[in-house]
């Protein structure tokens, strides 16, 4: 949990319904709204570099999202879209006591511990991040070419924070005084909807369908990330083919690059064996104390299908994991979506 599990899966795809931020815009007066849940889950987290490893004191993380979103064509090149999700997101883990009791008697000892005892568990829910995107496309033939324009705001949960808060703000400052931050009240940890910061992407969008019915589609872009998080360059790839009539299967990778650090927002206190037991904890023996900076690498692969069950209505079932990244969790993600299209168009 020490890693920010922030990212959630989106899949962009061919289809009308299916696509976000897809090259192949919606037709004029052509309105598709999206309904979709995702269940995500990790017992391990990625930090600065190298493999993941698993979540100290048996933690696991959990995530429930129900997401609402609209896409309108203004025209046949012009097209924007909104989304919102509702987010309940948790992470047990078991209870633990870091600084021994000072020296007195067995009474007063016993009255310490109980009055330290950290736990680590947290809930939160509510509404996520806002997203709104506009996407302009400038070629269909012979391949598919958009400009997409994206932006992605907080809707006023809690921001996230080191284990303690946003003090102490370094690993020294922690060391200097640990008695003063290691306390029940002063946990926060780093459960939350979002990193609590404005996103302004800009992106181009590629796409091409093959005479064999196979779509490939490639996004490059960039976002800037505001309130001190660390930029980004992004690249999506998805492929998928068209096995019979209304049925589609697909796959792809996205990354999200750092280019930069992101400012300190406190210190995440995690664990130097992540295996030792809550029981084996002697003091700050096995504490590994990181500054955690507002930076986010996500290389995340995923797959589904397509499935049209009437004429402007499709079932999406995917399944996607993070397999590297940078201060994010190891999440391995399902979902499903259903999408309703329809012209608004007046008819005479």
């Amino acid at each position: 949990m020490r890693a920010l599990p922030f990212s959630f899966f989106f899949v962009a795809l061919l289809l009308p319904l299916g696509a976000r931020g897809s090259p192949w815009t919606l037709p004029a007066d052509h309105i598709a709204v999206i309904g979709g849940f995702d269940y995500g889950y990790a017992d391990e987290e990625f930090f600065d570099e190298g493999d993941s490893r698993k979540f100290p004191l048996e933690g696991r993380f959990t995530s429930a999202t129900f997401s609402i979103g609209a896409r309108f064509g203004f025209t046949d090149r012009l097209e924007l879209s909104a989304s919102i999700p509702v987010k309940l997101v948790s992470y047990d883990a078991d209870a633990v006591i870091l600084l021994p009791a000072p020296n007195g008697s067995p009474t007063a000892d016993f009255d310490y511990y109980q009055d330290n005892i950290l736990e680590l568990t947290q809930t939160t829910g509510g509404l996520g991040d806002l997203s709104l995107a506009g996407r302009y496309r400038w070629l269909l033939r012979p391949f598919a070419l958009a400009t997409e324009v994206g932006v992605k705001a907080p809707t006023g949960y809690d921001r996230p924070s080191g284990t303690f808060g946003d003090r102490p703000r370094s690993a020294e400052e922690f060391l200097a005084d640990p008695g003063r931050f290691v306390r029940p009240e002063n946990i926060e940890d780093d459960v939350t909807l979002g990193d609590g910061q404005l996103d302004l992407s800009l992106s181009m969008l590629f796409g091409y369908v093959f005479p064999t019915n196979t779509f490939v589609r490639l996004d490059a872009g960039y976002v800037l990330r505001l309130s001190g998080a660390a930029d980004q360059i992004l690249g999506n790839f998805r492929m998928g083919q068209v096995l019979a009539p209304g049925l589609l299967i697909y796959a792809g990778a996205s990354l999200r690059y750092s280019v930069e650090d992101g400012r300190v927002i406190g210190v995440s206190v995690a664990a130097i064996d992540p295996e030792l037991p809550a029981n084996r904890y002697v003091g700050l023996e096995n504490l590994q104390l990181r500054e955690l900076q507002l930076r986010r690498d996500i290389l995340s692969v995923s797959g589904g299908l397509i499935v049209r069950l009437a004429e402007g209505v499709e079932l999406n079932l995917g399944y996607g994991r993070i397999v590297w990244g940078r201060n994010v969790a190891a999440i391995s993600s399902f979902s499903a979506s259903i999408g309703v299209s329809t012209s608004i168009a007046d008819e005479t």
